[in-house]
């Protein structure tokens, strides 16, 4: 891959592929010495959004069937952005191809999928980048160099939360999130993956979890305006609890009816010699204290880390941040890999990781028992 000139980009999926590709398209601005970027095609599920992207972003063409991009010669990088139950698919024909690929979580729509997934890159000697953003925050980055010192000692519990209230209209049709084929699950394989990969991240894979969903809205209208409802399918609030192999025990919460909530996340961390807290909507600071501080001053220390990414030429360390620079730092780590041959991180084995705690925690709720995590 280190022979690119430039990043000829193809995508597939106009939704959340939005914010990719504005994100690689804003890398020279932020990054030196990056090759140009180009964008060459995208596939879109109808000629209307095709036309709308070429507008938008600049694309040179568009398309319905995804399968031309990879066969275009003119495209050496894809970014895959599209419904969960398309992700196999995707991924696996890609994966045929030499191209470059960067595909936005989950990797799969369940445990089995992200198997197949990941069997086809090991036997074609592949690799694809999986859009874990939330890691890319300067914050998170600074609490995962904080317990890698060991500083927080022995880690006792931890707290991951990810609410919203984007569907807190119940008018608000879901789509194909509300069909389980298609979206393996709602909150669960929407908003989890990211505190699934975080936790993984940051301390470690559990062991075994319990979990309980719940579906507060059980129909909603088949499309905007129209009368027709359709039943919903899928968890609109999902709370795990999940055991590591070193004792500490904690939670993922996570939810889309939080009346109040923009994108709350909270990572909560507690270990016998110090603890580490950080909040979504308060994005430039880490919150950390240690057993070690004087008695009469311990408390929490407020570490401002703004944009703190020793390799960016802009916007500056003392900038505050916001969430669209975790999606470029994202889009960057991805082809600054991609350009030295370094191995992708997170990549498919990650996902795969990431998908066998949503499997353990779709099955721990639905049959209301303690589960094994596979460890993939």
């Amino acid at each position: 891959m280190t022979s690119f000139e430039r990043l000829r980009i193809g995508l597939i999926g106009y939704g959340i592929g939005k914010l990719h590709i504005a994100s690689m398209l804003n890398l020279n601005i932020y990054y030196a010495n990056f090759p140009p970027v180009e964008m060459v095609a995208v596939a879109t599920a109808s000629e209307a959004s095709g036309e709308r992207a070429m507008k938008q972003f600049g694309f040179q063409r568009h398309t319905t069937d995804y399968r031309e991009l990879l066969a275009s010669d003119d495209i050496n990088t894809l970014v895959i952005a599209t419904p969960h139950y398309l992700h196999r698919d995707m991924l696996i024909d890609a994966l045929h191809t030499g191209k470059a690929i960067y595909a936005d979580k989950p990797l799969a729509n369940n445990l089995t999928e992200a198997r197949e997934i990941v069997a086809q890159a090991r036997e074609s000697g592949r690799d694809a980048q999986i859009s874990f953003v939330m890691r890319y925050c300067p914050a998170l980055i600074h609490a995962h160099k904080v317990i890698q010192q060991g500083r927080l000692g022995q880690i006792y519990s931890f707290r991951f939360a990810y609410y919203r209230s984007s569907y807190i209209d119940p008018e608000k049709p879901l789509r194909w999130k509300a069909e389980l084929a298609k979206s393996g699950g709602g909150v669960l394989n929407d908003l989890v993956p990211h505190m699934a990969d975080l936790l993984i991240w940051l301390i470690g894979m559990p062991r075994q979890l319990t979990a309980q969903t719940r579906t507060f809205i059980g129909e909603r209208p088949a499309a905007k305006g129209r009368p027709e409802r359709i039943r919903v399918e899928t968890d609109d609030h999902v709370l795990i609890q999940a055991a590591l192999p070193g004792g500490a025990i904690g939670t993922i919460e996570s939810g889309r009816l939080i009346t109040g909530a923009v994108s709350d996340i909270a990572v909560e961390i507690y270990g016998s010699e110090g603890s580490l807290r950080w909040h979504g909507m308060d994005p430039n600071h880490l919150y950390l204290v240690e057993r070690n501080m004087p008695e009469d001053e311990r408390g929490w220390l407020q570490i401002p880390t703004l944009q703190r990414y020793p390799d960016a030429i802009l916007p500056g360390a003392d900038v505050p941040i916001g969430a669209t620079r975790f999606y470029i730092a994202s889009a960057a780590d991805f082809v600054r890999r991609t350009l030295t041959g370094e191995p992708y991180d997170p990549g498919l084995t990650q996902g795969l990781r990431v998908q066998a705690v949503i499997e353990a925690a779709s099955i721990a709720a639905r049959e209301g028992i303690w589960t094994e995590v596979a460890q993939e």
